[in-house]
């Protein structure tokens, strides 16, 4: 009893306490543009979303026969009420609060991060932990709600399938286009300023520009089957999330050309221009997007119609430049990204083969007793590139400072793999959690001497994605941080040196390509890091959102990952605890008041030298061996 009114207070209590100061505090720290306050709509969505959270509460006490509690979850399995129509209505509810009291207030800190930054926790809660949980307990072919994808099966869609695709896919990408399209782009390039301002605006076209509304809403309904409709989801998904990274990472927008409002066809102009932007995200045109997605979902059920939606397709993308609502590269933009996302599946096992090949192209080369292994040069480019681009933002520091804070990551990591999981079998492995504790205390020293400042700190922080992605090859061909089985689109390990093989006994069988996931998560949040850094935002701001995101990153990844080593501690692996505790570490440092991180420049000569330096203490650290040895470090397999 007493555990669990702990639980409810830290989830009812505490929480929300603690993100309302996360909010005011970042309000003085004045890091997001101002809001205007909107009492009346701001109350309202509060409202809604505290409904929204009660209902459920009261659904799972009274169909599931418990609360709401992850370490104490209901044992019934609930399929009712508003869970008949999404997976996690708590936390959309609870989002909805959030979003609505920052609105009502005017917090613009509350509305434009700590609502999204909920959200995203969320998120990877239920994905990272909730989700697999249900698995477990329920089974996969348990009921699922109305948003979720439809089966693979040669039926038609059914209205349940059309209206659950409205629901979890059209309702989350307006939501997600409105929020991000009206942030404000620092350093803002209009597409719209070049030759194409002095365009004619053909308010006659606007009926073709405004048709890819119905014909979108209707595809979902009009698809060949509902193994089509669950692939389409699952290609605009791709598209969605592209889009909307494009938005947020690419200073583009589009400021609508002037027209005529006493047209005849105006009003149409009026509508469309409702939202009182000037100029917003419009790189890629989503409208050309949807109407190139609608008419391949449709064209795949009506053949002999697929000219006309192509030719209909095109009109649209053609009306974006010609009612003066998007440049030419915007629906150039919207086309390439329909490519793309059309391409999933294939882009999907491309991916996964190139990892299968890399996992299984082990290489080594015998110097006598000492042994170098291919996956050491993966480690030693990404530590060069980790140091260039430490350099390109934290020059000013020397590269003495670089050089330790560069060497502590690796000595942390080092100590950490050796606590942890150093055995007789694995003499030198490495963890990712020392390496962050490492850069920690050599910040902290260097700037207890006067050597280093919050610019170093966000410096390491910007390179640490895109050392994680380069690095993460190595795990590949290693064989380390790899993915428990799974029944499809795994990767297969079959090389006996890999400790998939080795270790895990798992060789030959499908698993999940966790590198793989880590690779993209985390070339997704370097773009993302950069951009903020490039918009002005305090130092303290970067180290934190790098921690926050990498922690909710890590703690899905955690939940695919089969390591026969990793110690589990209260149902959560140990590395997820880690990845809870460097996400409340990151929104605990955005508090921090900080001056910006200034624009990167080129890495002097000294630090040119130094990054092939330290590139090759990797190699020789996490590649040469002696693999006849039995002391502590000298084998790495």
């Amino acid at each position: 009893m007493i555990a669990r009114l702990l639980y409810g207070l830290l989830f009812c209590v505490l929480l929300p306490a603690m993100l309302i100061a996360w909010a005011w505090r970042l309000d003085h720290l004045h890091v997001a543009p101002e809001l205007a306050a909107r009492p009346t709509l701001g109350v309202a969505l509060a409202l809604v979303g505290f409904l929204v959270v009660a209902w459920a509460m009261l659904v799972l006490r009274t169909v599931g026969g418990g609360l709401p509690m992850n370490a104490f979850p209901p044992p019934r399995y609930v399929a009712r009420g508003p869970y008949a129509i999404v997976s996690d209505p708590i936390y959309l509810g609870a989002t909805l609060v959030v979003a609505g009291v920052a609105l009502a207030d005017g917090s613009g800190a509350g509305w434009r991060i700590v609502a999204p930054a909920l959200l995203v926790a969320a998120t990877a809660l239920s994905l990272g932990y909730e989700r697999p949980d249900l698995d477990r307990r329920f089974g996969t072919d348990r009921a699922k709600p109305w948003t979720a994808l439809p089966p693979e099966s040669d039926a038609r869609p059914t209205a349940r399938d059309a209206i659950g695709t409205w629901l979890g896919l059209f309702v989350p990408w307006l939501v997600g286009y409105e929020w991000i399209g009206h942030l404000p782009v620092a350093g803002a390039i209009d597409l719209m300023a070049g030759p194409e301002a002095s365009w004619p605006v053909w308010d006659w076209t606007s009926p073709i520009y405004s048709s890819v509304y119905p014909v979108a809403v209707a595809a979902p309904w009009l698809a060949a089957s509902r193994g089509a409709l669950r692939r389409w989801r699952l290609d605009a998904q791709l598209g969605i999330a592209l889009g909307f990274l494009a938005f947020l990472v690419l200073p583009f927008i589009a400021t609508p050309r002037p027209f005529d409002p006493n047209g005849v066809l105006a009003f149409l102009q009026t509508i469309e221009r409702g939202d009182g932007v000037g100029g917003r995200a419009a790189f890629p045109s989503f409208h050309t997007f949807w109407a190139c997605m609608a008419a391949l979902a449709i064209g795949e059920r009506y053949p002999r119609a697929r000219f006309a939606l192509l030719v209909w397709a095109l009109l649209v993308g053609a009306s974006c430049a010609t009612t003066g609502m998007h440049s030419v590269l915007d629906v150039a933009a919207g086309i390439v990204l329909t490519l793309v996302a059309r391409a999933r599946a294939p882009i999907c096992r491309s991916l996964i083969a190139a990892s299968e090949a890399i996992a299984n192209g082990w290489r080594e080369w015998r110097l006598g007793r000492m042994r170098v292994i291919a996956h050491g040069f993966f480690a030693g480019a990404a530590a060069t590139v980790g140091v260039l681009v430490i350099g390109g933002f934290a020059d000013s520091h020397g590269a003495a400072a670089i050089a330790i804070v560069a060497l502590a990551s690796l000595v942390g990591a080092a100590l950490w793999g050796q606590f942890w999981v150093g055995s007789a079998t694995l003499l030198r492995p490495f963890g990712y959690f020392g390496s962050v504790l490492g850069v920690a205390a050599a910040g902290a020293v260097l700037a207890f001497a006067g050597r280093a400042d919050w610019s170093l700190v966000a410096a390491v922080a910007i390179a640490a994605p895109w050392i994680q992605a380069i690095g993460r090859l190595r795990c590949l061909m290693q064989g380390c941080c790899h993915g428990h089985r799974v029944e499809r689109g795994g990767m297969v390990y079959r090389h006996p040196r890999s400790r998939v093989v080795a270790l895990a006994n798992l060789g030959g069988v499908p698993v999940h390509p966790t590198p793989l996931y880590s690779i993209l998560a985390n070339l997704v949040l370097g773009a993302l890091l950069v951009r903020l850094a490039s918009v002005g935002a305090p130092a303290s701001m970067v180290v934190g959102a790098y921690l926050f995101l990498a922690g909710c990153v890590r703690f899905v990844e955690e939940s695919r990952r089969g390591e026969p080593h990793t110690p589990v501690r209260g149902g959560l692996r140990l590395y997820q605890w880690c990845a809870i505790a460097l996400a409340v570490l990151g929104v605990a440092l955005t508090t921090i008041a900080s001056p910006a991180l200034g624009a990167p420049t080129w890495p002097s000569p000294t630090t040119l030298a130094l990054a092939v330096a330290i590139g090759g203490i990797h190699v020789v650290a996490m590649g040469v061996d002696w693999p006849e040895g039995t002391r502590r470090f000298s084998r790495l397999v």
